[in-house]
């Protein structure tokens, strides 16, 4: 059995309407659990955003869930690392932006 950890994803898309509820939909089909989600307006252009969440799952899903990711129109980036430690720094420079 393969063995369930922790990656942290990030993704950079178009901040408008739909684009969250669509990336989560994508996580939901897949069962793929989420621990913590932080969404974010790029400071510099708020038509902008990403979104940090950190994911407890197969090495082999994150890699699925990227890809299919990567295709909505929206999405510019996706960036998977395995671990939380990733999450909770790209985190508090979001906060300390804020």
């Amino acid at each position: 059995m393969i063995m369930k950890q922790d990656f942290t994803l990030e993704v950079a898309a178009d901040n408008n309407f739909s684009v969250l509820n669509r990336i989560i939909n994508i996580l939901n089909r897949r069962r793929v659990r989420i621990k913590k989600l932080m969404a974010h307006e790029n400071e510099n252009d708020f038509r902008k955003g990403g979104v940090i969440m950190l994911l407890h799952t197969t090495p082999d899903m994150i890699e699925k869930v990227s890809t299919q990711l990567e295709k909505l129109i929206e999405v510019e980036m996706v960036r998977s690392q395995e671990g939380s430690q990733v999450y909770f720094e790209l985190s508090e420079r979001i906060v300390d932006i804020d």
